[in-house]
């Protein structure tokens, strides 16, 4: 299912546009007429969203720049925290629609380590990383809410979390570039 094609410098975006371009393949042709099958595939598209997003802001809290400023270690902790309640949403609904859900995705380029890079751009990449999982979710909504409000309500509980990070990312850029 997970298409890897798409190659750039920012490896996290790359692993969400793959996951948005997969997910459109799946909701402009379902894998069956069952709404359901079709709505467990998406669900992992989150499932596998969220575990890049845990790696991420988990590598980015002990990296150098958390580890010498306790207050950007702080932050991106809280943030993967977020994102492992969300997997835990995710893989929850997963199971409630009957399927199993996969915490392996091999294909991730988010889980190399992260190249030495201004904290600035690292910044900078989660934050259009983040605005692409908020795109993508609203898509899911928008597709699902005919056939699965209980999906819906959850994809639309982290969208707002997302938000929230999106807004302390920016927060945290304007305070580390000044």
């Amino acid at each position: 299912m997970f298409n890897q094609q798409i190659s750039a410098p920012n490896p996290f975006l790359a692993d969400i546009a793959c996951l948005r371009e997969n997910a459109r393949a799946l909701m402009a042709n379902p894998p069956s007429r069952n709404p359901v099958r079709t709505a467990i595939a998406l669900l992992q598209t989150v499932l596998t969203a969220e575990i890049a997003c845990v790696m991420r802001y988990t590598m980015i809290s002990v990296s150098p720049d958390g580890l010498r400023n306790e207050w950007i270690g702080a932050e991106f902790q809280e943030q993967a925290n977020d994102e492992r309640r969300h997997m835990a949403l995710a893989a929850a609904r997963i199971e409630q629609l009957g399927g199993t859900p996969d915490f392996t995705p091999t294909q991730l380029q988010t889980n190399a380590p992260l190249p030495p890079t201004d904290f600035a751009v690292r910044v900078r990449e989660n934050l259009a990383a983040e605005r692409a999982v908020i795109e993508h979710y609203h898509e899911l909504i928008a597709f699902l809410a005919p056939h699965d409000p209980a999906t819906c309500a959850i994809l639309t509980d982290i969208t707002r979390d997302e938000e929230d990070h999106t807004s302390d990312m920016e927060d945290l850029l304007v305070s580390y570039t000044h």
